[in-house]
């Protein structure tokens, strides 16, 4: 079998250390080629010697599972790359943050990622999490991966399947709404939910995106609200977000498929707190 992995950052890194332990055929891809890469936990750091090829370049052969692990503004530009990387029934594994860029590819695979990691120019900081949650139904080869991830000895990351995955979708979209906004716009990380107005705004900023999600039927229960702020505040009080690590660096953020995606699916709803946020984080996009 012929697995491919696209991005080697924050997320993509994990994901490649772990393939590479399997009995497959695995190919590292990134904008230029590459020689290896770093990953830091626990505070050690430990080099993997695997190439990392330009994936601009690539001429080979189909792959039967695609792993996409770049940050979601790249989703467009990589869709048009897929077609020559992959045969009919090529299954496409999109772990990115946020919504709205599943319509890129023909039969896209989206999943939940928990993967909590900082790049740096020389290494990937790994906090904590390996894991990914997907759509309940048959992927031959994506469950032959899952089988022998369970059977490799040292391997981390799992691979779920998740019969509630629509929910699961919804709920982890509500939660990078919430950390991702108020941690990128603060230039701070997760401590400030020591602060109990910035928990409040939070709140009233979740009670929006909720009513989002469940304009048209119910998706998440009211109450997944208070859980969302107990899980912001059990993070380690100086983890960042993916935002915040972009707005950090003064790069691009994914804020596209976050906070305007609600905006763009509010249709009549009153949403003062998004509505200031997503200004904010326009005017923080603009010309940049």
């Amino acid at each position: 079998m012929k697995i491919a992995v696209i991005g080697i950052g924050a997320v993509g890194s994990v994901i490649a250390r772990e393939m590479m332990m399997l009995p497959h055929d695995t190919t590292l891809f990134g904008r230029s080629r590459k020689e290896g890469f770093t990953i830091q936990e626990d505070g050690e750091s430990r080099h993997y010697p695997y190439t990392i090829e330009d994936i601009n370049a690539y001429e080979g052969d189909a792959f039967d599972v695609i792993f996409i692990a770049t940050k979601a503004t790249a989703l467009k530009a990589i869709s048009r790359l897929i077609p020559r990387m992959a045969h009919d029934d090529t299954e496409v594994i999109l772990c990115e943050n946020g919504m709205g860029f599943d319509e890129y590819f023909a039969a896209p695979i989206p999943a939940v990622v928990y993967i909590s990691g900082q790049k740096h120019a020389d290494r990937v900081e790994h906090f904590q999490d390996a894991r990914l949650l997907i759509e309940d139904r048959p992927l031959p080869y994506t469950d032959r991966i899952i089988d022998d991830l369970e059977a490799t000895t040292g391997v981390e990351l799992e691979i779920e399947k998740a019969a509630d995955f629509g929910r699961i979708r919804h709920e982890k979209l509500l939660i990078n709404l919430g950390i991702n906004s108020l941690t990128a716009l603060s230039n701070n990380t997760a401590k400030i939910f020591d602060l109990e107005n910035v928990t409040d705004l939070t709140r009233r900023l979740l009670g929006e995106g909720l009513d989002i999600i469940n304009r048209e039927r119910e998706i998440i229960d009211p109450s997944f609200i208070d859980k969302a702020l107990s899980i912001y505040q059990s993070y380690n009080r100086e983890m960042g977000t993916s935002m915040y690590y972009d707005v950090m660096a003064e790069a691009s953020t994914e804020y596209m498929y976050i906070q305007k995606y609600f905006q763009q699916h509010k249709g009549d709803l009153d949403t003062p707190v998004l509505d200031i946020i997503v200004t904010l984080l326009d005017a923080y996009q603009y010309e940049r």
